[in-house]
This record gives C-alpha cells, structure tokens and sequence, in this order.
C-alpha cells in the first residue's frame, strides 16, 4: 500500500522537485507552500511522514511541528527537517522541539531517499514499544528496560534518555544523537565505518556518499567534548569512519 507523505517547502521549484522524486518512487504526496493547513490536514491524511523546509518553520517559530507531536491523532507522524547548516540544527535542539532527522541543504537525493524510506517506512514507531519514554524517539537499535552504561565519567540511564559526563548533564533532545552516542559506546573500542552507522543507527539501505554521519558526528562532539575540534572521546579514523575511545 502506498505511502502518503506531506512535503511542506516555501521553494516552489525544491517542492516540484521533492514531490516529483518522491511520486516516482511510488509515494502518495500531498505538497504545501505553508504550514497553516498541516495539523488538520495530517489529521485527516495520516501520512507516514512530513518533510518540514526550515524556512518555512521558522516562520511560525516551530508551532506546527509541535502541534504535530500535541496531537494525539499525529503524535507519531515522523518529521523530517530540510537545513541549511548544522548551526541550525544546534538552534533547533536547544528549543527541544522533536524533529526525528535532518537532512543538509543542498540535497543529495539519494541521501534524501534513503531517509525518507527509513522514516515512512516505521510509521507509528514509538507507539508500538513499551520501553519508549519520550514520544517521537525512535528505536531502531534495542534497548534493554533498566540499562545503564557507566564508562570512565560516562553514564548512559536508558530509561530516562540521561547522558551524564564528568558530572555534566548532557542534553540530547535529538533521538539519533542518543542513539548514535549509545551505538558508539556499546562497541568502545571498534572502528565503525560510516556505512555500518548509517544502517545500524540510521537504517538505511544505502547511503553511499552521504554526509549524515560527519553532520552528526560533529555536533555530537560540540555536546559531549571540551575540545570538539580535538576530540578525546569521538575519535576520527581517517579514510574508515569513528571510534569511541573512553
């Protein structure tokens, strides 16, 4: 059964463009210039996904978005945001609005693609799962009710989505940080490649080429590191991927 995604950007050629690539890989799509008409026409829809440009959020300072999630009708509708920086992203997190993924302007499509399917493709993910605390995280990689990770002045509480470092609250309102950060330690040690990330985290098919990994590897460290440009934690390995290092 086809899937129906809702495309909310003020560009009218990026919307053509969204909407025309998306129609060709079999998705019903409802296109928007505006957020106004979003909440009732999610409600009546139920699509799988709504694609948020930012310059159309920032124009009602984020209200629909968290309209979407007040809802209970369209609580677990997944949103994807469209940025233009990560100093956006950074912005977005510290208002605690919760935006299931982003994806970096200018858009590389196939990157686009791969997370749309992963988003579209869970549905009303949270809902299902009984160990959910937060509405809107998902749960791509499993989690154990009651685990705690504790490794040399890191601490990781599972059930209340704490991070906790050198006795420094870590605030991570952006489920794939928390779930990148969890993956990342539970290999300690290993050198993971940007491709295994991208599926094992993300659950992607197929990413090659993207940038999505390095996005969020470097605002991960603006959290977690005293030195982010010299990383003691979050460890780059040149011409393979990223390493957790405690």
């Amino acid at each position: 059964m086809p899937r129906t995604i809702l495309v909310v950007v003020k560009d009218k050629n990026l919307r053509q463009y969204i909407t025309t690539k998306l129609q060709e890989e079999a998705y019903i799509v409802q296109a928007l210039e505006q957020s106004c008409m979003v909440v009732d026409l999610a409600s009546r829809l139920e699509p799988s996904l709504v694609i948020f440009d930012v310059a159309v959020c920032y124009a009602d300072q984020f209200a629909t978005c968290q309209n979407l999630r007040a809802e209970r009708a369209t609580a677990s509708i997944a949103q994807l945001l469209l940025v233009h920086s990560t100093i956006e992203i950074t912005r977005i997190e510290r208002s605690s609005i919760q935006i299931d993924d982003y994806v970096v302007q200018p858009i590389w499509w196939q990157e686009l693609l791969a997370c749309v399917r992963t988003l579209a493709r869970s549905g009303k993910r949270w809902s299902q799962h009984k160990n959910s605390v937060r509405p809107g995280m998902r749960r791509k990689i499993a989690y154990s009710a009651g685990e705690q990770i504790s490794v040399n002045g890191l601490f990781i509480d599972i059930d209340r989505h704490q991070v906790i470092y050198n006795n420094r609250c870590i605030e991570l309102h952006q489920p794939i940080l928390f779930d990148l950060l969890l993956y990342l330690v539970r290999h300690q040690g290993v050198v993971l490649s940007r491709e295994r990330l991208l599926q094992q985290v993300w659950g992607y098919e197929q990413a090659e080429g993207s940038r999505t990994v390095d996005v969020h590897m470097r605002w991960l460290r603006q959290k977690l590191e005293e030195d982010p440009a010299h990383p003691r934690l979050l460890q780059t390995v040149r011409g393979v991927g990223y390493c957790f290092k405690p």
